[in-house]
């Protein structure tokens, strides 16, 4: 009776500290976790914060810039009037200049005449009258030649003033439409260096623009992942709130099951000091083994993983350069290459975290472990389908999807990662996982 006794003593010795410290491990990764959602949830509203911010000044931008297109297309269609009147003006002086070309060849046949004109009539002046009234026969001839040489004197006088006058009015319609022209050819070169000065206005705005989506876009990526991010450790904190639960009613089964091992003890005794020939019968009622209190469930005893999926090893855990944006960075797991549609499982026993689709993950399963007392989470990232839902337990080389190159992939694969503990943002607590399934 006191062997049984001291051995269930034993058992339930034993047990205790190791539940103990699966319950402190677990109640201080909570407390962790509530710390860092807490901390998310700062950087999310600092992040919301800058993103209105930012937002504000691109729509700003963006109303600059279409006020800037509006006077680019204005003075487009004014540069386009100011090139017709160019134009216009052009033709009417290159007629002026095709008139003047028109009546230089007449003026110079009147140049002739009116030399011949001037001869004469210079010739006639250097006469007197009465030279012409003595060379006259008679009355009627003097009157003749007297008229004749006035009508000459006159008409003489007339070319002249027509020549001058018309010679005139063409330079001066040509000095005219020259002025004219220059004018509108300078209003064009300023609307032509006005337009250029806004096309380079234009094009900052519409970098600064880019630039300013890029950052919204950025920043809600970034706003998208931390909300990622606070879905997970939510649901690893309500997983170990179960966990908890559970050890709660594990320490509670265990301490009635004591209860009524030590009741049973004594029944034991007392029958012992009653009936001596019934207590090698009840030794052997004692020491059997489903009389003993259970020991403890959730505690694995797996000393290593299963192997997810077969295939091999296209990047390993550690430094490289990122294949999508060739920056330096460490790899936070192992990317293991297959055929698309090829079976992934569960590394070993555990509950589900999350099954969905993540930023840069793609398809996505998280699981988190309880190994020889101590916590682990698998992620399988990149899948092209999932076959497990979040709260779901699964036991090790269960299915849980199928290979495949969602998310930022360059090919089908499947990112394997592996934490000591909780999963984090930026994978702090990520370990290489090759040693542990066999690469």
């Amino acid at each position: 009776m006191k062997r049984s006794l001291a051995l269930g003593l034993c058992v339930s010795l034993i047990a205790m500290p190791v539940m103990a410290t699966e319950k402190d491990t677990l109640k201080a990764r909570q407390d962790r976790l509530s710390d860092q959602l807490e901390e998310s949830k700062k950087a999310q509203a600092e992040t919301d914060a800058e993103l209105k911010s930012t937002e504000a000044e691109r729509e700003a931008v963006a109303t600059q810039l279409r006020v800037v297109d509006e006077r680019l297309n204005d003075l487009s269609e004014q540069i386009a009037v100011q090139q017709q009147e160019v134009d216009s003006a052009r033709d009417s002086l290159e007629s002026t200049r095709q008139q003047l070309t028109i009546q230089a060849t007449y003026l110079d046949g009147q140049k002739a005449l009116l030399n011949e004109r001037l001869r004469v009539l210079q010739v006639q002046e250097d006469r007197s009258y009465l030279q012409v009234i003595f060379e006259s026969r008679s009355f009627g001839d003097f009157v003749t030649r007297f008229m004749t040489a006035r009508t000459i004197a006159e008409q003489d006088r007339e070319l002249l003033h027509n020549y001058m006058g018309e010679v005139e009015r063409l330079e001066s319609l040509e000095t005219t439409q020259q002025t004219q022209l220059s004018f509108l050819k300078q209003k064009e070169r300023e609307l032509v260096v006005t337009k250029q000065d806004l096309d380079r206005m234009a094009e900052k705005k519409r970098g600064l623009l880019s630039q300013l989506d890029e950052q919204v876009e950025s920043l809600e990526l970034e706003r998208m992942t931390r909300e990622e991010e606070q879905s997970v450790m939510a649901e690893q904190n309500r997983i170990i709130e179960e966990q908890l639960a559970a050890i709660a009613t594990a320490e509670r089964e265990r301490a009635e099951a004591e209860a009524r091992a030590k009741r049973e003890a004594e029944e034991r005794a007392r029958a012992e000091a009653k009936a001596e020939a019934a207590q090698e019968k009840e030794k052997e009622t004692s020491t059997d083994p489903s009389t003993l209190p259970e020991s403890p469930t959730n505690v694995s005893t797996i000393t290593s993983l299963v192997r997810p999926v077969s295939g091999y090893v296209s990047c390993s855990f550690g430094p490289r350069n990122n294949p999508l944006t060739g920056v330096a960075e460490v790899h936070t797991g192992i990317d293991l290459v297959n055929a698309l549609g090829t079976p992934i499982v569960a590394a070993a026993p555990g509950v589900v975290i999350k099954a969905a689709p993540a930023t840069g993950y793609g398809n996505v399963v998280f699981v988190s472990h309880v190994i020889n007392g101590e916590i682990w989470t698998t992620v399988y990232g990149h899948m092209n389908s999932i076959s497990v839902v979040p709260g779901q337990q699964v036991a090790a080389g269960q299915p849980v999807g199928t290979l495949g190159s969602t998310g930022w992939s360059t090919g089908p694969h499947l990112h394997f990662e592996l934490h000591r503990g909780k999963w984090a943002p930026g994978q702090p607590n990520a370990i290489n996982p090759g040693p542990y399934i066999g690469y």
